[in-house]
Formats: C-alpha cells, sequence, structure tokens
C-alpha cells in the first residue's frame, strides 16, 4: 500500500512538474516574442521620428525586460535541474534571485524611494553577493562530483 502511494506521489510530483515547465515555456515565448515586437516597434518609431536616440526611460524598460526573461530561462533551468536529479540546485537559486534583485534596483524610482527601501535593496544585494561568494568557494573546496543541493525528494 505505502508503495503504490509513494508511487502515485512521484508520478503526480512529475506531471505537475512538466506543467509547470510547459507553462513557463509558454510564458517566456510569448514575452521575448512581444518584447522584440515592441523593441523592434519602439526603433521604427524613433527613427521615423529622426529621434534615433534611446532616452533612460526607455533603457530602463529595455533591460528590465531582459532580465525579467532571463529570470524565466533561469527558473526553466532550475525545473529541467529537478526533473533530471530530483534535486533543486543552490546555484541557480541564488542566480535567480540576483537576477530579480538586480531588475528590481533597475526598476526602482531612485526619487520617491524611500530611504529605507534603499538600504532594504542593498542589504539584499549585499547579502546575495556574499551567499553566492560563500556558495562557490565552497563548491570549490568540495570533492569533484559532489553537488550542492538544497533538499532530495528521493
Amino acid at each position: 500500500m505505502t508503495e503504490s502511494i509513494i508511487k502515485f506521489y512521484n508520478h503526480f510530483e512529475r506531471t505537475v512538474v512538466l506543467a509547470l515547465l510547459c507553462l513557463l515555456m509558454l510564458v517566456v515565448i510569448f514575452s521575448t516574442l512581444g518584447f522584440l515586437v515592441t523593441i523592434v516597434l519602439t526603433m521604427i518609431d524613433r527613427v521615423g521620428s529622426f529621434e534615433a536616440h534611446l532616452t533612460l526611460p526607455i533603457l530602463h524598460e529595455v533591460f528590465a525586460g531582459f532580465l525579467m526573461i532571463l529570470i524565466g530561462l533561469e527558473l526553466m533551468k532550475t525545473i529541467v535541474m529537478y526533473l533530471d536529479e530530483h534535486v533543486i540546485h543552490v546555484e541557480v537559486v541564488m542566480s535567480v534571485a540576483m537576477i530579480a534583485i538586480a531588475r528590481h534596483a533597475i526598476d526602482v524610482d531612485y526619487k520617491t524611494a524611500p530611504p529605507m527601501a534603499m538600504v532594504g535593496i542593498g542589504i539584499v544585494i549585499i547579502s546575495l553577493a556574499v551567499g553566492y561568494y560563500c556558495f562557490k568557494k565552497a563548491d570549490l573546496l568540495s570533492p569533484p562530483g559532489k553537488h550542492k543541493a538544497v533538499a532530495e525528494s528521493d
């Protein structure tokens, strides 16, 4: 009985993870195409009006868009690695977090943001950088073939 429940759970988990991966792929494809169309239309509009230079707000939107798509790709990598090894890799999670906070730092309006929010963002950035550095340093010290993981489902 226990064996059949565990087998059912493993099948259920795999189905849910595959569904999440497919949905995320659709979102990344849709957002990439929409982002491409937006950039092309903006460039055509700029060239048509003889205003070929890019302003700071447009650059903010472009960089934030790129980072959002990168976050989606990194999340897809996390899901694929989980499907393959049933392990959540710390390095990938940390890189997603760093990309997300970088995107947030780009989006912040520094003229109106509360000072404590800026301090908080700075602390998060420093914490992630220190954590990533420590993780990489520990990974270099570990024997080859060992993978760092948060949890195993088996």
